[in-house]
């Protein structure tokens, strides 16, 4: 089957397209720079095509012989959105998976997987479940075969978040964990997400279906920092610091030209993941690992 996968140089999207490409299906990457694909090893062999989701009159003629498509694209600067620049959730999750899904539409595609999120709702005050949940219920209305996966907290060789705690492990004798209360999060291994896309193209049940994916264990931030330390074989105290405090730590970083964390990413970052994972198991045949062996994978060199 030839695959188009829409943000497929990113963290998630180039371990689904490497996974799709293991299992036989032709794949082309969408990108705003066709030539980030040369320099992904997991990406040898995929072809490169340019569009940018945010403009629809890009995507024009990108989809020819195309089978399907996965939307797993997230804006730059993740989770930190500034308007200013349309660097938003409903500028690129909203907006840019209309516009996928509207060029699929004409360009004759079957079928659509969309990369969604833990939580996401069309209703909610969040700006990042709000727009996923638009965007969830656009592919349903489109009239393509479609397919929704919400995952839990990804983390993985690539990720910005997990991967924070490690670096500053690294040289720092306390690591910082955002938040007093306890945050509850089933972090889930970028291979199981990746797998499950897989599963879904190999599985003639999983089409209309929405597919929720997280690790085993519902966990803490506590737990999971600890779990990492445990992995890398070092000892640091874990200090909590309040949210209104990062909040108005990171509140001044938003006049930078690209602001490293802002208020709003806070409170993204302190939210919970909680997702049931049946069908994913069920239908799919997917049993995501426990964090620590998913960390040692990568981190226990």
């Amino acid at each position: 089957m030839n695959i188009l996968v829409a943000g497929g140089t990113g963290f998630l999207g180039r371990h689904i397209a490497a996974a799709l490409m293991t299992a036989g299906h032709e794949i082309a990457v969408l990108g705003r720079d066709p030539s980030k694909v040369a320099t992904i090893p997991q990406l040898k062999g995929a072809r490169a095509i340019r569009g940018d989701v945010t403009d629809q009159h890009s995507l024009k003629g990108s989809m020819e012989g195309i089978d399907a498509v996965v939307g797993a694209v997230q804006f730059p600067g993740h989770p930190v959105e500034v308007p200013r620049k349309d660097l938003t959730y409903d500028v690129y999750d909203r907006q840019g998976t209309q516009n996928l899904v509207n060029e699929a539409v004409d360009a004759g595609v079957e079928r659509f997987v969309y990369l969604s999120g833990a939580g996401a709702d069309l209703t909610s005050d969040k700006s990042w479940y709000r727009a996923k949940g638009a965007a969830e219920r656009y592919l349903r209305d489109s009239g393509l075969q479609w397919t929704i996966v919400r995952p839990s907290w990804a983390y993985g060789p690539e990720d910005k978040a997990l991967n924070k705690f490690e670096l500053i492990s690294r040289f720092s004798p306390f690591v910082p964990r955002l938040g007093l209360r306890p945050q509850r999060v089933q972090p889930v291994y970028c291979g199981d997400i990746a797998a499950t896309f897989e599963r879904i193209f190999a599985v003639k049940g999983s089409w209309g279906n929405v597919f929720e994916i997280g690790g085993p264990d519902i966990m803490t931030m506590d737990e999971i920092i600890r779990t990492l330390l445990d992995v890398v074989g070092r000892r640091r105290w874990v200090v909590p610091v309040p949210t209104w405090m990062a909040k108005l730590g990171t509140a001044p970083l938003m006049m930078l030209p690209k602001p490293p964390m802002s208020p709003q990413g806070i409170e993204f970052a302190v939210q919970d993941g909680l997702v049931d994972t049946s069908a994913v198991r069920e239908t799919l045949g997917i049993d995501p690992i426990a964090l620590a062996e998913g960390l040692r994978r990568y981190l226990a060199r």
